[in-house]
């Protein structure tokens, strides 16, 4: 039989066939079609919605070098407790503690890392860093962070008077200096951050953090101590000061 013949045929028969006949028919013949089709919408619907509900970000707080067990960082008691704390909309913006920012003894992940750290300060997304004691260091003495002594108020410095971290300013302008002449042969020495009386220049650029704190709770600082600090072209230098008297309460 002619090929034309046998499509009329055919077409007779499902026209002229059961409900069930058709729809198998046009199963067998448009199925690919109806399954890309659904599949578009599907990412459709899933890329507006996912437009729509994009929060802006109220809050950054880089958890640098430091881990949790919480796989959603929004997610922790700590970024729960200060949307509540603060009175932040959570219909339109967001809390977020973010540990992706790590640091080890491999030098690519060391290098990535850096340069993603770098990128968030520069475009001021980073509000305040919390860390061990120690991996915060070559921040500090780069001059990110605020000179506590003009960020909180007179009652805050007596309060937290003796939980103050502290760079040693003598220190910090050596290695600024040795940087501006390319002196490659300089490796600064950083001076104990608890013990200002030791310094020449002693500057408080970071809280730290008492072992009741929440975030000693909820994420790991190993054997070091934990500090907060804030970091100078913050946006939301408002919502800095609440966070930390949310965490100091």
């Amino acid at each position: 039989m002619p090929l034309m013949d046998e499509f009329k045929e055919e077409r007779d028969a499902v026209k002229n066939g059961t409900p069930k006949q058709k729809l198998a028919y046009f199963w067998d013949y448009y199925k690919w079609y109806v399954i890309v089709g659904i599949a578009a919408i599907i990412i459709l619907i899933a890329t507006i919605r996912d437009i729509v509900n994009k929060k802006e970000i109220a809050f950054f707080a880089c958890m640098l070098n430091l881990s949790s067990e919480y796989m959603d960082d929004s997610a922790t008691e700590s970024a729960k407790g200060f949307t509540e704390y603060s009175g932040i909309d959570t219909k339109e913006y967001e809390v977020r503690l973010d540990t992706s920012f790590q640091l080890n003894d491999r030098a690519d992940v060391a290098v990535n890392t850096s340069q993603k750290l770098l990128a968030y300060l520069v475009s001021s997304d980073i509000d305040v860093i919390v860390s061990d004691s120690e991996s915060v260091m070559d921040l500090a003495y780069n001059g990110y962070f605020y000179d506590m002594r003009d960020f909180l108020s007179p009652e805050q410095l007596e309060a937290y008077g003796d939980c103050l971290y502290y760079i040693d300013n003598a220190i910090a302008e050596e290695a600024k200096a040795a940087h501006e002449a390319v002196d490659l042969s300089y490796t600064p020495t950083y001076a104990d951050p608890f013990k200002p009386e030791d310094m020449k220049e002693p500057i408080p650029v970071g809280i730290v953090l008492p072992e009741h704190c929440i975030l000693k709770k909820e994420y790991s600082f190993g054997t070091k101590a934990g500090v907060i600090s804030v970091v100078k072209n913050s946006k939301h230098t408002d919502l800095s000061h609440a966070f930390i008297e949310f965490i100091m309460q």
